[in-house]
């Protein structure tokens, strides 16, 4: 019982301290939470030698977090059941702050509805020597063998990169819904090449909507795989080569629903646009 006040009860600080000195006592306990089994299919389960093992066994069944059935085998008790369910998370949390490392801090906090431990197989794919040619080539290669893109961002596409999206949607190879800041609409509009671009993926059937207001990352879907670049009210000079990708499907269908959030809140644009139309259009 935690004394009043108490900010980090000791027998919670004392039962996670148990757990975290030993990768086997974690591998036993969640195997045990997938149904009844005989210490000898826990050797095969979890790789553990039988003496460890047994060993580990009993604590877990002294603690209350492991009892034997009426045949002999072992299960997980509903606490240890649930406290399995409390600490895989947290763990797989913890690794994906480590392998993310300072780029944790470009996933948008106040928009993240989903968990950490999502990320847990999501890393920084850094150009090798810094060099951002090399991104925008590996972003040449995922349109190319893309059904369906969608992007929220504030950053205008590169040159190679803007012609490869212009040319998948122009002849029908791709889908292509971009939800961008009314910035990049005035940054193409005052380069004709962009322009005429843009103009030709609008009238090829691109859905494209204007965000009056600041986005809080920049987020590009390839089909079921999300890349994650820094945000901000200004681009980003190192933004272009270093995103954060994963192809979770939490982290997928989160990105997707961002994507819609802004989009309803956006205005529709049509070729007009770019050529120095209004925006006039309502939102989604």
């Amino acid at each position: 019982m935690s004394t009043e006040g108490e900010q980090f009860p000791r027998h919670a600080i004392e039962d996670i301290a148990y757990l975290s000195r030993s990768a086997n006592r974690i591998r036993i306990l969640d195997a045990l939470t997938s149904g009844p089994h005989s210490r000898r299919e826990m050797e095969g389960i979890t790789g553990v030698s039988r003496t460890t093992l047994d060993r580990i066994v009993n604590e877990l069944e002294e603690r209350g977090w492991a009892e034997r059935t009426t045949d002999g085998d072992y299960v997980a008790t509903a606490t240890g059941t649930h406290l399995v369910g409390e600490l895989m998370p947290f763990i797989d949390s913890v690794t994906a702050i480590r392998q993310l490392g300072d780029a944790v801090a470009w996933l948008p906090e106040d928009e993240l509805s989903i968990g950490l431990h999502h990320f847990k197989d999501a890393f920084v794919r850094r150009p090798a020597q810094g060099d951002p040619i090399e991104t925008g080539e590996y972003y040449i290669e995922l349109l190319r063998e893309t059904d369906e893109f969608r992007v929220l961002t504030n950053l205008a596409a590169p040159g190679p990169v803007g012609r490869e999206l212009r040319d998948r949607v122009v002849t029908g190879k791709m889908t292509a819904e971009c939800v961008i800041t009314r910035d990049v609409v005035e940054l193409t509009r005052e380069a004709s090449v962009r322009r005429s671009r843009w103009r030709e993926m609008l009238q090829a059937g691109a859905d494209v909507f204007a965000h009056s207001g600041p986005i809080p990352c920049n987020m590009y879907v390839f089909d079921d795989k999300v890349l994650i670049k820094k945000g901000g009210p200004k681009p980003i000079d190192d933004a272009y080569g270093v995103p954060i990708q994963s192809e979770n499907e939490s982290v997928v269908s989160w990105g997707h629903g961002l994507i819609d959030d802004y989009r309803a809140a956006a205005i529709r644009a049509d070729a007009e646009t770019f050529s120095g139309g209004r925006l006039t259009g309502s939102s989604e």
